[in-house]
C-alpha cells in the first residue's frame, strides 16, 4: 500500500564566525522569527539607494522547521529526522540530506564532532534503540562523488564505480562495500573511517570546504531480507571561485560541484510545479540519479537548508531559500517495502486469475480437457463447465502434466522477458562508458597536439642556436637551460598521453567487443518485431554517437591548428607593418635601429611559430575503432583537413614570396562540417608586393 507524503523542509542558520565578525560591514541579515519562519533582510536597504527605494527588501519563508545560530544538534534531530526511524523500522525508505552554499554548517549537521555527533550518528543510534538485534541486522556503506567519480569511502581499494540502474528503474552502484554494523561503537567506527577519506580542501571560503558529495546508506534487515533502507547525504556547497579564491584543481572541483548542484536544482524545479506530465531530467549528473528515489520516488525525504547569517552572503542565502521553498511542493509516493517472494493476498490472486480467464479462454478449454481425461463421467465434465474458474485454480496449484507445461511456460517468458531488459540496460551502461572513453581519448589527443607543436618551436630554436650562436653559450645559458627543460618535460608527458592513449584505446576495442556480444545475445532472446527494433536502435544510438565523437575530435584538433595560424597571421600583419616603414625611409637612424631589432625578433618568432604547422605529417585522432568502421562517414572531416593542409602550403609560400595581407578566418567557421569549406578557402585572399 501506498501513500502520498511531502518533502519535509528545514533551514539551519550557522553561527558568524570569527572573520565575518571582524567586518565591520557584515551584520545578520537572517533571522529566526520562531520555530518555523524566517525573515531574510536585503543589505540595499541601509544604503540610501534612490533608484531602489521602492524594492522589497524584507522577506518571509515559512519551513517545517527552522533553527537559529544557537540550536543544538540533538534539538535538530528530535524535530526533523527522529520520525524518520519509525518509517525504517516500518519498512520504508528515508532519506536526509544537507543543502547549501560552501561554509554553511552541512558537514557539521551530517557528521558533527566527537563532543556534538551529528544526524549520521544520532540517526543510527535511535535506528538501534527502536529494533530488536536478534530479528535485525545493520549494514552500512559509505561513498563519495568527486568530480562526478564515485568512490568507496570503506574500501579505497575497490578504485572507481559505476552507477547502473536495473529493470526495475532503481539505481545501483555495483561493488560498493557493506559494512555489517551489530553496535553503535562499530557505526562510530565506521563513520570515522569514512570521513577521513573524504576529499577536504582548505579554500578562501572554508578552511575545511568538502570537496565531495558524501551518501551514507544505512540499511535494515530483518530475518535476512531487505527491509528498509535509510539515506543520509552531505551535500558538497556551491561556491564563487571570487570568493573561494580557487585555482587549479581546487577550481576544477568547483566547477564539477556546481555543475551537480545546478542540476539538482533543476529537477527540484520541475519536481516542484506540481505538473504530472512533467519530463525531469536525473540524468544530468551522478548525484540527481542517486536522489532520483529520494526526490522523486519511493522516500520519505527531509531536506535540511544551511545559510550562513553574514550580509556578505546574502545572495547565497536568498538563492538557497528560494530553492528550500519550492522543494517544500515536491511529493512522493512512499511504499512499503516487502520480499520480492512474498505471495499476492487471495484477492488479488483471484482477481488476476479472471482476467486471465477472461481474456485466454483457451486457457480453461485446455484445463478442462486435462480434467475430462482424469475422469471420464459427464456429470464431472459439466461441473467444469459450470465453474470454469475452479479448474483454473487448480491448473495453477496441481501437479499434473499439463499444467507443470504451461506454469513453466509462463516462467520462462518471465525469465527472458528478465534476461532481455538486464542485456539492454547492459548494453546502455557500456555506451555511455564508450562515450566517456571517447571524450578522454579527445581530451588526451587534444593535449598531445598541443604539447607537440610547442615541442616542435622549442626543437626548431634549440637546433638554430646550435648552429649560430654557440659562441654566445654563457650569454644565452639561461634561457637555452630553461628551453631544454621544457623540452624534457614535455617529451616526458608525450610519452605518457601516449600510453594513456593506448589504454584508452584498448578499452574502446573491448567495450566494441562486448556491444557486440550483447547485441548477439539481445538478438537470440528477441521475441517479437518490437524487441528486434529496440536493438536496431540501441545499436544506431550506439554508432552515431560514436560517429558524432569521432567528428568531434578530428574537429577539434583542427581548431587547435586554426588558433596556431591566428596567432600566426597576426604576426604577419606586425612583419608587414614593420617592413613598409623600412621601406618608406622616412626615418632616422636611431629609428630605423629600433625598428630593424624588432623586425628582426618578430622574423625569428613567426618563423618558430610556423614550424609546427609546416610540418607534414597529420595529426591522428588515434580513434582506431572509428576509423576502422565508420571511415566513410568521417571523409568530410578528413577533406577538411586536406584543405586546410594546402591552405598552410600556401600560406606559406606567399610569406616566403612577399608582403602579404589576409582576411582572418576565425575558426568557428570550421566547426559545421556541413558548410562549402571551398568558400572558406576563398575567404583567404592575398595580395603580393614584389621585393
Amino acid at each position: 500500500m501506498s501513500s502520498s507524503s511531502q518533502l519535509t523542509v528545514a533551514l539551519r542558520i550557522r553561527p558568524m564566525n570569527d572573520v565575518e565578525k571582524q567586518r565591520k560591514s557584515n551584520f545578520q541579515c537572517v533571522y529566526p522569527l520562531d520555530g518555523q519562519r524566517v525573515l531574510l533582510v536585503d543589505p540595499e536597504k541601509f544604503e540610501n539607494n534612490i533608484l531602489r527605494q521602492n524594492r522589497q527588501h524584507e522577506r518571509q519563508f515559512t519551513f517545517d522547521a527552522a533553527f537559529g545560530p544557537q540550536s543544538e544538534q540533538e534539538e535538530v534531530h528530535n524535530a526533523t529526522t527522529a520520525p524518520l526511524v519509525d518509517f525504517v523500522v516500518a519498512g520504508y525508505n528515508a532519506t536526509v540530506f544537507a543543502y547549501g552554499p560552501t561554509g554553511s554548517g552541512k558537514t557539521y549537521t551530517m557528521v558533527g564532532s566527537d563532543k556534538k555527533p551529528g544526524l549520521m550518528m544520532l540517526l543510527t543510534k535511535s535506528l538501534y534503540d527502536k529494533i530488536n538485534p536478534h530479528e535485525f541486522t545493520v549494514y552500512l556503506s559509505y561513498l563519495e562523488i568527486y568530480n562526478e567519480v564515485i568512490k568507496d569511502l570503506l574500501n579505497p581499494n575497490a578504485g572507481v564505480l559505476d552507477l547502473l540502474e536495473d529493470e526495475r528503474g532503481n539505481v545501483q552502484v555495483p561493488g560498493l562495500s557493506r559494512v555489517k554494523a551489530p553496535n553503535t561503537n562499530r557505526i562510530l567506527q565506521i563513520l570515522h573511517e569514512g570521513n577521513s577519506r573524504r576529499t577536504q580542501e582548505p579554500t578562501a571560503a572554508n578552511k575545511t570546504s568538502s570537496r565531495s558529495h558524501a551518501l551514507l546508506q544505512v540499511t535494515l534487515y530483518k530475518n535476512s531480507v531487505q527491509h528498509g533502507k535509510l539515506f543520509l547525504i552531505d551535500l558538497a556547497g556551491s561556491e564563487r571561485a571570487s570568493q573561494t579564491k580557487n585555482k587549479g584543481q581546487r577550481l576544477k572541483e568547483g566547477a564539477a560541484i556546481n555543475r551537480s548542484l545546478l542540476a539538482l536544482g533543476n529537477v527540484i524545479n520541475a519536481l516542484s510545479t506540481g505538473n504530472k506530465g512533467r519530463y525531469v531530467n536525473y540524468r544530468d549528473s551522478k548525484l540527481t540519479r542517486l536522489l532520483k528515489d529520494s526526490l522523486g520516488g519511493n522516500s520519505k525525504t527531509c531536506m535540511i537548508a544551511h545559510v550562513t547569517p553574514s550580509s556578505s552572503n546574502y545572495d547565497e542565502t536568498y538563492n538557497t531559500l528560494v530553492y528550500a521553498n519550492r522543494a517544500k511542493n515536491i511529493t512522493t509516493r512512499i511504499t512499503q517495502n516487502r520480499p520480492a517472494s512474498a505471495d499476492q493476498p487471495y484477492e488479488e490472486a483471484m482477481k488476476e486469475v479472471r482476467k486471465e480467464a477472461a481474456r485466454k479462454t483457451q486457457m480453461s478449454h485446455a484445463v478442462s480437457s486435462v480434467q475430462l481425461n482424469r475422469d471420464s463421467d459427464k456429470s464431472s465434465s459439466t461441473s467444469v463447465e459450470k465453474e470454469p474458474l475452479r479448474p483454473i485454480l487448480k491448473w495453477n496449484t496441481s501437479v499434473n502434466p499439463g499444467g507443470n507445461r504451461m506454469n513453466n511456460n509462463n516462467n520462462d517468458n518471465r525469465k527472458f522477458s528478465s534476461l532481455f531488459n538486464s542485456l539492454k540496460g547492459q548494453y546502455l551502461a557500456n555506451t555511455e562508458k564508450q562515450h566517456k572513453l571517447r571524450e578522454r581519448l579527445l581530451q588526451a589527443n587534444h593535449e598531445a597536439c598541443d604539447v607537440e607543436m610547442s615541442r616542435a618551436s622549442k626543437m626548431a630554436i634549440l637546433a638554430a642556436w646550435e648552429k649560430h650562436n654557440k659562441e654566445d653559450e654563457e650569454k644565452f645559458s639561461d634561457i637555452i637551460s630553461r628551453i631544454k627543460i621544457d623540452v624534457t618535460e614535455q617529451e616526458t608527458r608525450l610519452s605518457q598521453l601516449h600510453e594513456m592513449r593506448q589504454k584508452i584505446e584498448k578499452a574502446i576495442r573491448k567495450g566494441y567487443d562486448i556491444a557486440l556480444s550483447l547485441e548477439s545475445r539481445m538478438k537470440a532472446l528477441a521475441k517479437d518485431q518490437h524487441q528486434r527494433e529496440m536493438i536496431e536502435l540501441l545499436v544506431k544510438m550506439a554508432d552515431n554517437d560514436a560517429e558524432k565523437m569521432a567528428l568531434h575530435s578530428d574537429s577539434a584538433l583542427q581548431i587547435l591548428r586554426l588558433k596556431k595560424q591566428e596567432n600566426s597571421l597576426q604576426k604577419v600583419h606586425k612583419y608587414e607593418q614593420i617592413a613598409d616603414k623600412l621601406i618608406s625611409g622616412e626615418l632616422d637612424d636611431a629609428e630605423r635601429d629600433k625598428l630593424q631589432q624588432e623586425y628582426r625578433i618578430i622574423k625569428n618568432q613567426l618563423n618558430y611559430h610556423l614550424i609546427p604547422l609546416r610540418q607534414d605529417s597529420p595529426i591522428v585522432s588515434w580513434n582506431s575503432q572509428l576509423l576502422t568502421n565508420n571511415g566513410s562517414k568521417l571523409r568530410n572531416a578528413l577533406d577538411l583537413s586536406t584543405m586546410l593542409t594546402r591552405l598552410y602550403t600556401i600560406n606559406q609560400r606567399l610569406i616566403n614570396t612577399g608582403y602579404v595581407q589576409r582576411n582572418l578566418i576565425h575558426h568557428k567557421k570550421y566547426r559545421r562540417h556541413g558548410k562549402d569549406h571551398s568558400k572558406a578557402i576563398m575567404n583567404v585572399t592575398a595580395k603580393i608586393r614584389p621585393r
